[in-house]
């Protein structure tokens, strides 16, 4: 870093992005795995967070690492970071948290596994069918 960050600037940019991706602050918490507390520091321009918590924030909002300092110093973001798709990381914990959600309703015979097969019905706009039609 060559000088004092400008946090005010990097506030400003954080809320704008957030914004961008349509995110509120709880949001932007639960996907950097940081509390919100931390994410409301950074969009005040209160404290700043430590390396690792910036990487996180700056992931959750699809920019490159270092970014957070890059806008601090007056740049801009490095550009390239935003695909519209999330990255790999975000992609297996989801994946993970959806297999446990399917493991659950697999062992439970009751209600939940019953209103959870009538959304997915309704989502994939299926009646009586017994398992969801698979795509190829």
């Amino acid at each position: 870093m060559a000088g004092p960050l400008d946090r005010e600037r990097v506030a400003k940019y954080v809320v704008a992005r957030r914004g961008s991706l349509g995110l509120t602050q709880e949001q932007l918490a639960e996907r950097a795995g940081v509390t919100v507390k931390t994410v409301y520091n950074l969009e005040s321009g209160g404290r700043w967070p430590q390396a690792r918590t910036r990487g996180a924030i700056e992931g959750a909002l699809r920019w490159r690492a270092g970014d957070l300092v890059r806008i601090g110093e007056g740049r801009e973001p490095t550009p390239g970071r935003d695909t519209g798709e999330p990255d790999l990381n975000t992609v297996v914990r989801e994946l993970q948290e959806l297999d446990a959600y399917f493991a659950d309703l697999r062992a439970d015979s009751g209600e939940r596994r019953r209103v959870a097969l009538a959304f997915l019905r309704a989502l994939y706009g299926e009646t009586g069918r017994t398992s969801p039609r698979r795509r190829h």
